[in-house]
C-alpha cells in the first residue's frame, strides 16, 4: 500500500484526492480505504493560500476521523509557472 495520499485545495474550495477531483464523501471514503490498507498512511495536504482555513481544517478532520493521524502540510514549491505569491499585507 501507498505511504502517503496527497489531498489539495485549490482556491476556489474544490479538493483533490491523489490528483482526482472529490465531493466530500469521495474524499472521506478515499481517506477510509487508505487508512484500511495501511493505518500508517501519511496525509500530504496542500492548500492555495486563499483557502479559508475552515476549509482546511474539514479536510483535516476527514482524515482524523479516518483514523489517520499523521499529516503533513505540502508548501506550494516555486517553480515551474512564474506566479510569485505576494506576502499579506498587516
Amino acid at each position: 500500500p501507498p505511504k502517503f495520499v496527497t489531498v489539495v485545495v485549490d482556491k476556489a474550495g474544490q479538493a483533490f484526492f491523489n490528483d482526482k477531483p472529490v465531493a466530500q464523501p469521495e474524499l472521506a471514503a478515499g481517506l477510509l480505504a487508505a487508512a484500511k490498507a495501511n493505518p500508517e498512511t501519511e496525509v500530504q495536504l496542500r492548500a492555495d493560500q486563499g483557502v479559508p482555513y475552515g476549509r482546511v481544517v474539514e479536510v483535516m478532520g476527514e482524515a482524523q476521523k479516518a483514523g489517520l493521524n499523521r499529516i503533513g502540510f505540502v508548501a506550494e514549491a516555486p517553480g515551474g509557472a512564474e506566479s510569485p505569491t505576494p506576502a499579506a499585507s498587516r
